[in-house]
């Protein structure tokens, strides 16, 4: 068994593990947030990190009035922008806090005025000393180089913050039972899956909403696992363009289940018991990165440690 494989077997217990470490430490973060009573979320990461930050911009946008945006970190790293943040919130997302770029633009936001948060598998990391309000996200030691149960514990810390912050009942509740439902995610068959993954040099993802982040997360680890070209568009978008190439049997795997584009193969998902729609796609993630490891071992290729990645990534 790879360590990816070992590592995603995990995600059920580092999602419990989580829900009892991280509630008193995000609670306080939340009565914190209530105070200063933002309306902006200005998100920074990269890679998975920015995925993650995606799906709980939308979410958070779903259940308030506050408008989410993506700050690109190169503003702050190479041209030096102070944002005009007074107010606001900013939340960084890094499993090790080690891209200066990352610690550039989140310092970069303090100096503007935001209220960071920082969600982080590395509370002892560069990113969680610069003065922000620093979320332990409780992943455990992450070894192979495509993070899994850390991408997955982003996610719920952030809807844990959301939660408790907007005072969402029903969000609570999900997030309580996610354990279960993970581990019941991971048991979903995904063999029909593996043979695309693994014969397929190409793959568009489709997403909407919160499920567009895991699109996006989806395509990446296709790309960083198999080394197939593999996109990630919304519905939406990829109707303006992008589906011009999809013809002749090209692979689609819609996350939101619509009907299949003519000219493609649609990838099918078995679906999963719903829990909540901002944590319902993480249901399908899971079983995906199930597929895509094994996939990645069908093409002879080492899932642990592709042979151009690091796992700890550190961009300018």
């Amino acid at each position: 068994m790879s360590q990816m494989a070992r590592e995603i077997a995990e995600i059920p217990a580092a999602a419990a593990r989580l829900l009892d470490l991280g509630r008193a430490p995000i609670t306080e973060v939340a009565d914190r947030l209530r105070e200063h009573s933002p309306n902006v979320l200005v998100t920074v990461g990269r890679g998975s990190s920015d995925h993650a930050a995606t799906g709980l911009a939308y979410g958070l946008g779903m259940m308030s009035g506050i408008l989410p945006a993506s700050y690109p970190p190169s503003l702050a790293s190479i041209v030096g922008q102070v944002p005009r943040m007074e107010g606001q919130l900013a939340l960084a997302i890094s499993q090790s806090g080690q891209s200066r770029d990352i610690i550039a633009a989140s310092q970069a936001l303090i100096r503007g005025g935001a209220t960071l948060v920082v969600l982080t598998n590395r509370t002892d990391g560069p990113l969680a000393q610069i003065g922000g309000q620093v979320i332990d996200i409780h992943a455990g030691p992450e070894l192979a180089v495509a993070a899994t149960k850390s991408f997955v514990n982003s996610v719920l810390a952030g809807a844990m913050l959301f939660s408790d912050w907007m005072g969402d009942d029903p969000l609570r509740q999900a997030l309580s039972s996610m354990p279960e439902a993970l581990d019941a995610a991971l048991a979903r068959g995904t063999a029909d899956l593996v043979p695309a993954l693994s014969d397929d040099d190409r793959l568009m993802v489709l997403g909407r909403g919160p499920s567009l982040g895991i699109a996006a997360e989806v395509a990446l680890k296709a790309m960083e696992l198999c080394g197939m070209t593999a996109l990630a568009y919304s519905t939406a978008e990829v109707r303006h363009g992008p589906m011009q190439i999809l013809r002749d049997g090209y692979p689609v795997l819609d996350l939101t289940r619509g009907p299949p584009l003519e000219g493609t193969v649609a990838l099918s998902l078995p679906g999963a018991e719903p829990v909540h729609p901002q944590l319902d796609p993480l249901l399908d993630l899971v079983p995906l990165y199930v597929a895509l490891e094994a996939a990645a071992r069908a093409r002879g290729f080492d899932p642990d440690a592709p042979d151009r990645l690091k796992k700890e990534t550190v961009t300018l």
